[in-house]
């Protein structure tokens, strides 16, 4: 048994090979794929074989070869993978081909905290107009904020989202996603993206770290994500950095989120504004003084460095990568008091080799809902490995 599901592993890992190297190379023959992954020449024609009877590759012409017969070049069938990222004030979708790019991607807002009847009715219309008329989609990953229970399907809590609260998502998802469909949480899902399309392709271990209208982060260590015993790792956002400090939405007093989410900063900008905004993304620059922007930005970039302190005190990351409209809002210049604040609240030393970068990801957070469904393509499955 062991050795047979040894030789099913080393099927898998090969395969997964392959495919990667030709969704990293949208035109390439056997004979290159060969010598990308060292692969011999009779497993690439195995390998290749089963992929054009699955439908999956096809043949896509020739090549003149300088030095011999002319290449046969290898491409993916048309197919598709779509991602839906489910927030407190809107959810996001985007359908991409198998190579990562975004074909098309569309959004549907409703007001923070609505029920959940709003929230579901936004995801099947997202859901219907990323897949209208294209029949070539292999599966569907979506993702939710809040405390998951993925083997119950169960939403446990949701701070930002109280509207899913306890919603049995397989049964709901069910009834109108007509694909296969899997989930995961917002905040690991965004390390997924930034894995497969930005910064972490480069690192086989980093933190990603959401500052929306929620704060998580994801853990990717040795290029898989990182869940912890309870399941749950990389709650960052109720890190308490104030002890007796501001309310918090989820019930405790001081956490990093009370003083740097959107909803916190929406609550301080909105004091200085002649018209209330009820998203980041409404914000016009100059609407406020730069001495105002300016405290706001030092105010929030401090919390967040008090708040990932404790992350660079335990887990060392070699790198931090923020995203999230927090981020956006304020852009490069937030680092400077972020990376003060990691080094007031940090072991002296312990921050010293973790660097930290802003991600540069369209719509990172659907991006990586779409991975889990191009992870059922390319990557090799957990259970081989337990």
């Amino acid at each position: 048994m062991k050795d047979l599901k040894n030789h099913s592993l080393i099927k898998e890992i090969n395969r997964a090979k392959i495919l990667d190297t030709i969704r990293r190379n949208p035109m390439v023959a056997r004979s290159q794929i060969a010598q990308k992954t060292g692969l011999d020449k009779k497993s690439i024609t195995n390998f290749v074989n089963e992929l054009l009877t699955e439908g999956l590759i096809e043949e896509a012409g020739r090549k003149e070869n300088v030095s011999g017969r002319p290449f046969t070049m290898l491409r993916f069938c048309e197919s598709y993978v779509a991602g839906i990222h489910i927030a407190p004030r809107f959810t996001r979708g985007v359908l991409l081909d198998l190579y990562g790019n975004i074909v098309s991607s569309y959004e549907e807002e409703y007001p923070i905290f609505s029920p959940r009847e709003t929230i579901v009715e936004a995801i099947k219309n997202v859901y219907v107009r990323l897949t209208f008329g294209n029949s070539a989609i292999s599966g569907i990953g979506l993702c939710l904020p809040g405390i998951i229970d993925l083997e119950s399907g169960i939403v446990l809590e949701s701070v930002n989202l109280p509207g899913i609260r306890g919603l049995n998502y397989r049964e709901a998802f069910a009834e109108i996603i007509k694909h296969p469909f899997y989930v995961e949480e917002g905040s690991a899902a965004i390390a997924l993206a930034e894995k497969w399309f930005g910064r972490g392709r480069d690192y086989d271990d980093f933190v990603c770290v959401e500052v929306s209208g929620g704060i998580g982060s994801g853990i990717i260590y040795q290029r898989r994500l990182f869940k912890g015993a309870g399941k749950y790792a990389g709650e960052i956002g109720h890190v308490v950095i104030t002890p007796g400090g501001k309310l918090c939405q989820c019930g405790n007093h001081g956490c990093l989120e009370a003083y740097t989410s959107e909803t916190a900063l929406l609550l301080e900008i909105n004091k200085l504004l002649p018209k209330p905004i009820d998203r980041l993304y409404y914000y016009q620059t100059g609407s406020i003084s730069q001495a105002e922007f300016k405290r706001l930005r030092e105010c929030t970039g401090m919390a967040i460095g008090h708040g990932l302190a404790a992350m660079v005190n335990i887990l060392s990351p070699r790198v931090i990568i923020l995203t999230g409209s927090v981020v956006t809002l304020f852009g490069d210049e937030l680092l400077k008091s972020i990376r003060r604040g990691i080094t007031e609240s940090s072991l002296r030393g312990c921050a010293q080799n973790t660097k930290i970068y802003i991600s540069e990801i369209e719509l990172l957070d659907a991006m990586g809902a779409a991975t889990l469904p191009l992870a059922r393509i390319f990557e090799v499955p957990d259970y081989y490995y337990v």
